[in-house]
């Protein structure tokens, strides 16, 4: 059987390291795409490219049969010193570089991750449903959903597609995947993304000795173990694109104190303390319901924790 294979953009961050890892796990052949990587590659099967998105994918790239593009500055334009529109560039011009080499290369499949980050706290009570209208106002919730809209007009495989004029075998499945509160192995600050996620943090101070901070409102978030990402997008793109953004993730909720002292039960001395809430937090994310997806095995929080901390004493 021919190894499929798969264009990560992003490769070098938390979550592109994710996939690269999770996709070679699954037998595709892979080919990743930063600007800069943090650590030596892993294992053979991975091919690793530094360059500027923004200037174009490399040419070296051949034919895939699916492109991820996980490629994102997350740091706020106020720490980069720069404005709401030079952040909105160094994003956008990357992915309008993957969308033009993609109408180019006919992937398989395209998908653009985007983020639960797109809606604001007063968009949903309960939970964030894929029906709910995104209203995020930040400079990342502004070039996200712009993203998913400048997605949305590649050539798509899709029921219902218009574009005629592109032979059906030759148009492109395209998935906007919305991705909730992520944590797993390997997460490094770095100039891109420069917050950890709240998990990384709480392991980080506890192992220092210091307490895991808890808001005082203790919100409810989903929680998924970036792990995970690789196996549920293929099974993802092996069925049909809804045509619409998706929301992918683990179906558990847990509240900020839970996942505090999930951590805290496994570092000795460690301990939990209330911190005033700075800001409103939007309701967790609600995953779509994806066929393909129905049964798959998202990891609980507690397994989760416990393998990133295995894995991080190894």
């Amino acid at each position: 059987m021919t190894r499929r294979r798969v264009l990560v953009t992003g490769a070098g961050g938390f979550v592109g390291r994710a996939l690269v890892r999770g996709f070679a796990d699954l037998d595709w052949r892979v080919v990743g795409v930063d600007r800069a990587f943090d650590a030596p590659a892993e294992r053979d099967g991975i091919r690793r490219l530094t360059a500027e998105l923004a200037q174009g994918v490399p040419g070296e790239v051949a034919e895939v049969d699916l492109v991820v593009h996980a490629a994102w500055v997350t740091t706020s334009p106020e720490t980069l010193g720069i404005s709401a529109a030079e952040h909105a560039a160094l994003n956008l011009r990357p992915l309008l570089a993957v969308l033009e080499h993609a109408a180019r290369a006919r992937p398989g499949a395209f998908v653009f991750l985007s983020s639960s980050g797109v809606f604001s706290p007063g968009d949903a009570t309960d939970g964030l449903t894929d029906g709910d209208h995104p209203t995020g106002t930040s400079p990342y919730a502004a070039a996200k959903r712009a993203g998913e809209l400048l997605v949305s007009a590649l050539p798509s495989a899709r029921r219902g597609d218009r574009a005629a004029a592109v032979p059906r075998a030759a148009r492109t499945a395209v998935h906007v995947v919305r991705l909730g509160y992520l944590y797993g192995p390997d997460e490094v600050s770095r100039p891109s993304r420069q917050e950890v996620s709240l998990v990384a943090g709480w392991v980080a101070a506890a192992r220092s000795g210091r307490p895991l901070a808890v808001r005082s409102d203790d919100p409810a978030r989903d929680w998924t173990f970036t792990p995970d990402l690789a196996p549920a997008l293929e099974r993802l793109v092996d069925g049909p694109p809804a045509g619409r953004p998706v929301h992918l993730g683990s179906p558990h909720v847990r509240r900020d104190s839970a996942l505090a002292q999930l951590i805290a039960a496994e570092i000795p001395g460690a301990e939990t303390v209330t911190v005033p809430a700075a800001e409103r937090a939007k309701p967790p994310m609600i995953p779509s319901d994806i066929p393909s997806l129905r049964d798959f095995a998202w990891t609980d929080p507690r397994s989760g924790v416990r393998a990133l901390l295995a894995g991080a004493a190894a």
